[in-house]
């Protein structure tokens, strides 16, 4: 069991996939050859070492058996221990060593910690942050990561604003006049819409991951567990911008975004209102809270803002759009396209309250979501999100309203990766190809995917045009049609599989 872990261990460093029935089924014979070679020259020292270790024990009367197994389940608990301080404190060291160490699962205690006043949460970031401004981002650090590849070379011309609305879960079919008639209007006379639009994953962490870094969802443990902000928000704060950051959501989790987008940003408010009220209410909360913001802005100098509006639910305001007996199904999706319904005009107040301030012509505006949601559109029992890897679960609106550019529709296929690209090369003037810190291309390029990667809280799926192949924890792989129908004999390309494992692994040192 050693000797495989050790080999398991080796074979993620190379490719960032464990060692299951889907890597067998994609690694070659070199590869192959290489494990048996690794995995004989470990059996043969941990052969030695256990027949030492047992003549030990078995040479005396003493119970040294029982002293040796107290002993590693002492250390169990002490490491568990470690890591779940060092989670609560915002302790870089430990939390990026564990992450970089295969099939290690650390416990989190970050509500014992702070209720029984071992560790005071807020003061423990604000020191991190504060730790962070004093050391050199772009070099590589204990965590493993090389990110940017290079260094950054950016000269803006000319500052503008930039806001980034983020609706949680809405499908890119929402935005029509009937259902979100804001967005529908925007999308259609002042933006570029984006009509084939991907998440980088179906489900608010990793959807949030790609919008902010333009990396597969597989980096999202090393950079937050390194708490290393993205390159976007180091260059907004580097430019001085003003950070107006507001989500109904909680910022700890399950995104942790306040140890990954925003980990540089001091004084981060956790979520909007308090934890007792609901998400339909936090929403208006949020664009309160917006507004007041807004109106105290220095007009001299450009603005960050981030709006995550979580709601997909009305609460007592629903009210059913049919007076027919719908089905339970019916009903909830009827209730999401009412709270959608709901989002636009929340969105659509923001937008002309920038209006009336004079500072629309100056800002440009992306709107988009973290993830899709499904209704069993498929037909196949999938529901809700994290589930699929369809295009109801993936597929999301893009909408950029960017002064100085027409309007436009962009009807090939695009995804969250190139977000990034976009305004760093566009607004920011950075010269860097967007390879440098990120798997995605300049949105404006024209360029559709070939291939992307998607990711979830617990596995990972690899998107073609024809086919999506899904891995699960447990090793074992599906391959699924354009329709989302299971393939009983895939094939498989292997230049996107080592296309795949390069950029899995081309920002870690």
């Amino acid at each position: 069991a050693i000797a495989m872990l050790t080999l398991d261990s080796l074979v993620f460093s190379q490719s960032r996939f464990h060692l299951n029935l889907f890597t067998i089924r994609i690694l070659g014979s070199s590869s192959w050859f290489f494990c048996a070679v690794m995995l004989l020259i470990g059996l043969m020292f941990e052969a030695m070492l256990a027949g030492s270790v047992w003549r030990w024990v078995s040479a005396s009367k003493q119970r040294k058996g029982l002293f040796m197994g107290s002993m590693l389940g002492v250390c169990l608990l002490i490491s568990q221990g470690i890591y779940a301080w060092a989670d609560a404190s915002y302790f870089v060291p430990v939390n990026a060593t564990a992450n970089r160490i295969p099939l290690f699962r650390g416990v989190t205690a970050k509500s014992f910690f702070n209720k029984t006043g071992l560790v005071d949460i807020k003061q423990s970031r604000e020191r991190s942050v504060a730790r962070s401004m004093t050391r050199d981002l772009e070099a590589l650090d204990s965590s493993g990561l090389h990110y940017p590849l290079s260094p950054l070379r950016c000269e803006q011309q000319e500052k503008s604003n930039l806001l980034l609305i983020v609706v949680d879960s809405m499908r890119s079919d929402m935005v029509t006049p009937s259902i979100m008639p804001a967005l529908a209007s925007l999308a259609e006379t002042d933006a570029i819409e984006f009509t084939r639009h991907y998440s980088g994953g179906n489900s608010s962490r990793a959807g949030l991951f790609s919008i902010f870094y333009g990396l597969p969802p597989a980096y999202f443990d090393t950079f937050a567990g390194s708490q290393r902000p993205p390159v976007l928000i180091q260059e907004i704060q580097k430019q001085a911008y003003q950070l107006g950051i507001f989500s109904s959501s909680d910022m700890y989790r399950p995104a942790e975004l306040d140890r990954t987008a925003f980990a540089s940003v001091p004084n981060l408010s956790k979520t909007i209102g308090e934890k007792t009220e609901p998400h339909w209410n936090r929403v208006r909360i949020l664009n309160r809270e917006w507004l007041q913001w807004v109106a105290r802005l220095n007009t001299d100098q450009p603005f960050f803002g981030f709006l995550y509006y979580d709601s997909t639910k009305l609460g007592p305001g629903y009210v059913p759009s049919s007076d027919r007996k719908m089905t339970p199904a019916e009903m909830e999706f009827d209730e999401y396209k009412a709270a959608m319904r709901a989002n636009d005009a929340l969105v659509s107040e923001v937008l002309r309250d920038l209006e009336q301030k004079g500072l629309y012509d100056n800002t440009i505006i992306v709107v988009t979501s973290d993830h899709g949601d499904e209704f069993d559109d498929s037909g196949l029992g999938f529901n809700g999100h994290g589930s699929a890897y369809n295009r109801f679960q993936l597929q999301v609106p893009l909408i950029i309203r960017w002064p100085g550019r027409p309007a436009a529709r962009v009807e090939h296929r695009t995804n969250h990766y190139g977000l990034v690209p976009t305004l760093m090369q566009e607004l920011f003037g950075c010269e860097n190809p967007g390879s440098d810190y990120s798997v995605g291309g300049n949105l404006f390029s024209g360029h559709a995917w070939n291939w992307m990667i998607a990711g979830s809280y617990y596995n990972y799926a690899v998107l073609e045009p024809s086919q999506t192949t899904v891995t699960f924890p447990d090793g074992s792989f599906e391959v699924r049609d354009e329709d989302y129908r299971l393939l009983e004999e895939p094939e498989f390309d292997m230049t996107v599989i080592e296309r795949v494992m390069e950029e899995n692994r081309r920002f870690h040192q």
